[in-house]
């Protein structure tokens, strides 16, 4: 089978992390062509000079990779759309159709009107959680859309050492669609509580910390933040801290809950978005959106009862090896892609 990927390099991902992983776990029967934007000067200037000269609705670094992408899809038993949401003026350009798979990452809530109805274009959608798979069927016919959850590198996100795990350390992940106003007072109320003893660690681009509730944030003593991460120093934050406590407004499929499920750090997360296709509410506790006390009994909760955090610990490595492992979700991709180009060969 020929598989043709357009695929996206997240700049704060590492080499075990996000959803371009998945051609990494291919069987070898696979031939696969994988383009992936190189980004240098040289590129972005012929790319520019091509966005214009054309007018076409891209990125400048990317738009020869898309033109390598769309010259290798005919030839192609399936070309898949890796990240979506950033490559939707393909959809009217791409052939043959019937042979083309594009995954949603983003919640509904992040998608204009204009946007959503460009889905008619796609046949195979790919979601990744099945919460908001009622509210897509009204862009894009049921027997379309598929629910394939995110993968995640249980060989390399994995536990610790249970020695190694500090009980003051709470550990919160990222910037998009992250609850700030709820995690400024969940912590102001804590620190309140069981006085200042909590280390409080943000692994945020510097980028991303100019909002004035992060500002208020990062005032607090023993709050530190983190970037630049390597993999394996992004690993130890997640196996040796005791919680993840990162309040959410809206979420598709999160890499750090996905994360910290293989690592078995518990976490304390809000009920939105795409948050039960991965646990919640079952495999871990979930509050809420903006229920601040709620949340603040369940970390004392966490915190106080060492059984009840490393049950949850437990239960979440294993919900990541039975349904999230990247081999197992990388068959399920590969018999979707036979079971729906196969009727056209």
């Amino acid at each position: 089978m020929k598989i043709n990927v357009l695929s996206d390099k997240i700049g704060w991902f590492g080499k075990y992390s996000g959803y371009e992983c998945l051609p990494d776990y291919y069987p070898k029967s696979v031939e696969k062509t994988i383009n992936i934007a190189t980004y240098n000067i040289y590129n972005k200037v012929l790319g520019k000079f091509y966005k214009v000269q054309n007018k076409v609705n891209s990125r400048s670094e990317d738009i020869f990779n898309e033109i390598k992408f769309l010259r290798k899809a005919s030839s192609s038993d399936a070309s898949h759309i890796l990240y979506l949401e950033s490559h939707m003026h393909l959809l009217n350009e791409i052939t043959p159709r019937k042979k083309v798979f594009g995954t949603i990452h983003l919640p509904v809530s992040t998608w204009s009107k204009n946007r959503l109805l460009m889905l008619e274009n796609l046949e195979n959608v790919i979601l990744l959680y099945n919460e908001e798979v009622d509210i897509f069927k009204q862009y894009v016919p049921s027997q379309k859309i598929h629910v394939i959850k995110h993968g995640v590198d249980i060989d390399f996100f994995k536990p610790g050492n249970p020695a190694s795990v500090i009980k003051n350390r709470i550990l919160f992940v990222g910037h998009f669609l992250r609850n700030f106003e709820m995690t400024l007072q969940v912590f102001t109320t804590i620190r309140k509580e069981i006085s200042n003893n909590l280390e409080f660690h943000f692994i945020i681009p510097a980028a991303f910390r100019n909002t004035p509730v992060i500002q208020k944030i990062q005032q607090f003593d023993k709050v530190f933040f983190h970037e630049k991460l390597s993999d394996e120093e992004l690993l130890e934050q997640y196996q040796t801290s005791n919680l993840l406590v990162m309040p959410m407004e809206d979420s598709g499929a999160n890499t750090a809950i996905i994360q910290a499920l293989s690592v078995g750090l518990p976490i304390i997360t809000t009920n939105v978005g795409g948050i039960k296709s991965y646990g919640g509410g079952n495999v871990f506790p979930i509050i809420q959106n903006n229920d601040v006390i709620g949340m603040c009994e369940l970390i004392f909760k966490y915190l106080d009862n060492d059984n009840f955090r490393n049950e949850v610990s437990a239960d979440q490595r294993e919900f990541s090896k039975k349904f999230l492992d990247w081999h197992l979700v990388a068959k399920q991709h590969i018999e979707l892609y036979k079971q729906k180009t196969l009727q056209f060969s």
